[in-house]
């Protein structure tokens, strides 16, 4: 509905032949509102989205952007080929569209809905009961974003794993981000 009313928010692209779906803003709509009228008590619903199995926010991705690729990259969960580090460090933008572009985006989506998948079988296997709507990709995308800013300037550092160096975020010229 969102990409239906707002052309604006219709992000996009042909990659090898095919249409691929981004979506960021238009998920992050939704994520907001969300968020923004979130019920004081997990006994009340939704005030904007209360439908019988509530919200459903979990069927929302994370909002494929420049931010979390980066600190996925730092963290180890994506591993950036040499020739990309060498374009970031360098300030080279990424065409909109292009094969970088695409892939760093795409990849954060799949890479998060793994981690998710990962925290929901560790509630799993250790009894705690914790549902997809209460471990959603959109909360995890909350989560690395901040996380990203902190690192980047400095207020945080990651202990207990090993680290790649920052790398700064990629450049895009674009109304999707």
């Amino acid at each position: 509905m969102v990409t239906d009313t707002f052309p604006s928010f219709r992000d996009e692209v042909i990659y090898n032949g095919k249409r691929v779906y981004l979506w960021k803003r238009a998920q992050i709509l939704v994520a907001e509102i969300w968020a923004a009228f979130f019920p004081a008590s997990p006994a009340l619903t939704h005030p904007i989205f209360p439908g019988p199995n509530g919200p459903q926010i979990q069927q929302l991705t994370m909002f494929a952007d420049y931010r979390v690729p980066q600190i996925l990259h730092h963290i180890g969960i994506l591993t950036y080929p040499p020739s990309l580090v060498s374009l970031l460090q360098a300030g080279s933008p990424l065409a909109p569209g292009s094969r970088e572009e695409v892939s760093l985006r795409a990849a954060s989506i799949i890479a998060v809905e793994r981690v998710r998948a990962e925290i929901l079988r560790l509630c799993v296997e250790d009894g705690d009961g914790a549902s997809g709507s209460e471990v959603s990709s959109v909360l995890i995308d909350f989560y690395l974003w901040d996380l990203a800013k902190k690192v980047e300037g400095k207020e945080e550092k990651i202990e207990g794993i090993e680290t790649k160096e920052t790398v700064p975020v990629h450049r895009t010229r674009s109304i999707w981000y």
